[in-house]
């Protein structure tokens, strides 16, 4: 990947573009258990604690971006979008609501502090399967032989809208909100179950180890406010309301 990016760099030099062209790197989410690292965070690649959600990312930015610096502001990639549109000034007539945020006041060195909090959900309802290693092999022996792969049915499938819908007053599986340095857990087992909650400190307990629940009753139950107005977002879009 290295020696990739190299390549990369070095021929938008040869075109005489590479000061003023963004390059982007962002790592998968988490680390897989007993590969990688987390940091020391808790949780693995696939959870919602933050062993599960922090990776590096990387952005280069020669004309703007004048010395290399780091930033520990929390970031995602639903972020690059937003980013984007105001970098290039596009205002989109019909842009649905956004969960992402513009960094350009980051990158510009004005601002460290998030606009807005981060939701995440890790919902018990299956994804679509990826089976990487498979279909890599169905394409090189496709390429091998000269001819394309049709479309496989799971991106047909893709975007279809669920049926029933998600329900409004439900949200079963692990998601959390993330306002500056305060991190708010809800762990819902079943589709009807009684959701638990934690709260954590990122500031002061990056491992997740001190759930601070009961000592922050007003700050919990605003959070709990926000994260539930976000959730019944997600599912809006899930159901195809916002589109």
């Amino acid at each position: 990947m290295d020696r990739a990016f190299g390549v990369l760099r070095d021929q938008l030099g040869e075109w005489g573009i590479r000061e003023n062209t963004i390059l982007w790197y962002c790592s998968d989410n988490g680390a897989l258990p007993r590969v990688g690292s987390t940091g020391g965070h808790r949780g693995n690649k696939g959870k919602v604690y933050d062993g599960g959600l922090l990776v590096p990312a990387i952005l280069e930015w020669p004309a703007r971006i004048k010395a290399p610096r780091v930033t520990r502001m929390r970031c995602t990639t639903s972020d690059i979008y937003p980013t984007l549109l105001e970098i290039t000034g596009a205002k989109p007539k019909k842009q649905p609501v956004l969960d992402g945020v513009s960094l350009l006041p980051l990158i510009d060195g004005k601002s460290e502090q998030r606009a807005k909090p981060l939701g995440f959900w890790d919902t018990t309802r299956p994804g679509i399967g990826t089976p990487s290693a498979k279909w890599m092999r169905e394409l090189l022996d496709a390429q091998a032989k000269g001819v394309d792969l049709q479309p496989h049915p799971s991106s047909l499938k893709a975007a279809r809208l669920p049926d029933p819908k998600h329900p409004l007053d439900s949200f079963p599986g692990h998601a959390a909100w993330i306002s500056g340095d305060w991190k708010l857990h809800r762990i819902q087992g079943g589709k009807f179950g009684n959701a638990r909650w934690e709260l954590f400190n990122l500031a002061s307990d990056h491992k997740e180890e001190r759930d601070l629940l009961g000592r922050e009753p007003k700050r919990v139950k605003q959070m709990q406010v926000e994260l539930d107005a976000w959730l019944q977002s997600v599912a809006r879009s899930f159901n195809g309301e916002d589109y």
